[in-house]
């Protein structure tokens, strides 16, 4: 599978919102590798007031069966700055293969969902991202509804 790649980017990518789930998900594979799906990952991006990312992060190297420990801790560092500057973020976790969710990716989104919830910043979603595509977790149900 070959990812987008900072060529694909259109004019002014920077100032594209990430708002919208086909940009987001584009986002999500442009920051997570292939080599950082094949050996599990999260990537973050950081964004402005207008949603408009501004900082990538990856951890690296996170085995297939870790919990959501280390997400929680960098959530736990990260998020009262992004909320201090009216942020949001937009949140991947890689690994290998599949593109149904399993009971860690769940767990990961929820965590996700209730950190931003507790720091009041938007989560603008949650992606898989395996060697077999990039897909969104489902929104939290008062969302949907």
């Amino acid at each position: 599978m070959t990812g987008m790649t900072f060529e694909d980017l259109p004019p002014r990518a920077s100032q594209i919102p990430l708002t919208d789930g086909r940009v987001a998900a584009d986002v999500i594979d442009l920051i997570i590798s292939d080599t950082d799906r094949a050996t599990g990952c999260v990537g973050l991006m950081i964004c402005d007031e207008e949603h408009r990312g501004i900082q990538p992060i990856v951890l690296h190297d996170v085995p297939p069966d870790a919990g959501a420990t280390g997400l929680a801790d960098l959530l736990g560092l990260l998020l009262p700055v992004v909320a201090a500057n009216g942020g949001s973020v937009l949140i991947g976790r890689g690994r290998a293969r599949g593109t149904v969710p399993n009971d860690i990716d769940r767990s990961w989104h929820q965590l996700a969902i209730d950190r931003c919830a507790d720091h009041d910043v938007e989560l603008l979603g949650f992606y898989l991202a395996t060697g077999d595509g990039v897909v969104r977790l489902p929104e939290p149900l008062s969302a949907a509804s």
